[in-house]
């Protein structure tokens, strides 16, 4: 959702502002920032049902983003379309924000993907190393000036989330022109299913295991853990 890059000139430190909240017509939380002149707008989370486990039960992967500063989950952000992308990327600062993801068990260890403005995907690749578990592929919105990024795949083991598999992607993939954002089950270009199995093509070229490889749609093959 990054719509240009910028140079910042000052921290964002100094740009600092004081929030507070105040209740939407849904009981939501809104956070009232004291700069009238932001544009907030509903955050979109995404979720995912799979077996992650492996104990043969759906489970559900919820995104959640959550405000240090509040103590609380954050339900309104600094939209993205209405305001400059250095004023969105300072608001989540300011909030402290915390993305991270949670599954539907209890007790269970959750997934810190750190300050991000939410997540471009997050898509069951089912069982593809034959463990018995589904894994998940995700895209960060990162905070950041770049519209290089990488798809990062991971899977549930010994009771924590691991990674298997990271590769580039380009943001651009993720564009869309409808009033509201797509659920994306793809990468386009980039982590695809054809033939009922998943392809993938590396953006950034680190994610191949042989230089031959370099620049090839190569069938996605995940390694178990270990």
């Amino acid at each position: 959702m990054k719509q240009s890059i910028y140079i910042l000139s000052l921290t964002l430190g100094l740009l600092s502002c004081n929030t507070q909240t105040e209740k939407a017509a849904d009981n939501s939380t809104v956070p009232k920032t004291a700069d009238n002149k932001i544009k907030l707008h509903k955050l979109e989370k995404l979720f995912v049902v799979g077996d992650f486990d492996g104990d043969g039960k759906q489970d559900t992967i919820f995104q959640h983003n959550f405000s240090k500063l509040t103590k609380a989950e954050i339900e309104y952000s600094a939209d993205p379309f209405q305001n400059e992308w250095d004023t969105v990327v300072k608001w989540f600062y300011d909030q402290e924000a915390d993305l991270y993801l949670t599954i539907s068990k209890s007790n269970t260890d959750t997934l810190s993907l750190g300050t991000a403005q939410g997540l471009y995907c997050l898509i069951n690749v089912g069982d593809n190393n034959a463990d018995g578990k589904d894994e998940i592929a995700l895209v960060i919105d990162y905070l950041d000036f770049s519209r290089v990024n990488s798809c990062k795949i991971y899977s549930w083991c010994k009771d924590k989330w691991t990674l298997l598999k990271e590769f580039g992607v380009h943001e651009g993939s993720f564009d869309f022109t409808t009033d509201k954002a797509p659920i994306f089950e793809s990468i386009k270009d980039h982590l695809e299913k054809q033939n009922g199995k998943w392809i993938y093509k590396d953006y950034s070229q680190d994610g191949y295991e042989n230089q031959e490889d370099v620049g090839k749609i190569l069938t996605l093959k995940l390694d178990r853990c270990k």
